[in-house]
């Protein structure tokens, strides 16, 4: 029997095989991010407040040499840091061993996209689903910052697009070091999303505002699976 404490809340569960915790920890240069009230720094010098971050994980597989040994099922999540407990997400009977990387995409796939109605985290009431044409918002940035000449300063980044011109989901792929699941316990993976990697490559006065799929979209889509790494 393992209990484990998410988002508050204690969950004991008996455990067939090992359960894997990964907990997504956001910053921005190193310190913990907080959005709205908190000003960042940008390495050229800028700015910035972050009032929303969200966007979708899935596909979570945990590798050895080479190898996908377990794979989510219907493997979607949204990580919206105004939701605290959407930041640890649970994978339980995982086959014990040791294991050399995780594996997920940002974003979520082309059949999920032209699926229609979706439930949980893919349901479009959430505010990341834009239309069957344009389908989901795989990740949204939105702050404020003088560099950026909109109005109230305000940047928004809606990054998406699932036809292949401008395909926005993009592979993780992070080594781990050391790991092993074991039957009928929990271990975690610490991964850190420092957001001052993705911002690094961004001029807020020139790019403040991507909305719709396109070329700058694919090109923030590269920039955002950069500030992955486990702790």
């Amino acid at each position: 029997i393992v209990t484990v404490l998410l988002s508050g809340v204690f969950v004991t569960s008996a455990l067939a095989q090992g359960t894997v915790l990964l907990v997504l920890d956001h910053r921005f240069a190193g310190k913990s991010l907080l959005l709205q009230d908190t000003p960042y720094y940008t390495e050229t010098g800028d700015s910035l407040f972050v009032d929303v971050v969200r966007y979708y994980i899935s596909g979570v597989e945990l590798i050895k040499d080479g190898q996908a040994i377990f794979q989510e099922p219907n493997s979607y999540h949204l990580i919206d840091l105004e939701t605290p407990g959407s930041a640890q997400i649970v994978f339980e009977k995982v086959p014990s061993g040791h294991y050399d990387a995780i594996r997920f995409m940002v974003g979520t796939d082309s059949l999920s996209n032209v699926s229609g109605a979706n439930r949980g985290d893919l349901d479009p009431s959430l505010g990341m689903y834009w239309a069957w044409n344009s389908g989901y918002i795989n990740v949204k940035i939105e702050g404020r910052s003088n560099a950026s000449a909109t109005r109230r300063h305000a940047f928004e980044f809606h990054i998406g697009g699932y036809m292949p011109s401008f395909q926005t989901i993009r592979p993780v792929i992070l080594p781990l070091n050391h790991f092993q699941v074991v039957d009928n316990n929990a271990v975690y993976i610490p991964v850190v999303a420092d957001l001052a990697l993705f911002f690094r490559n961004i001029d807020l006065s020139e790019t403040n505002q991507v909305m719709i799929p396109s070329k700058m979209a694919t090109r923030l889509a590269d920039y955002f699976s950069g500030v992955f790494s486990v702790e």
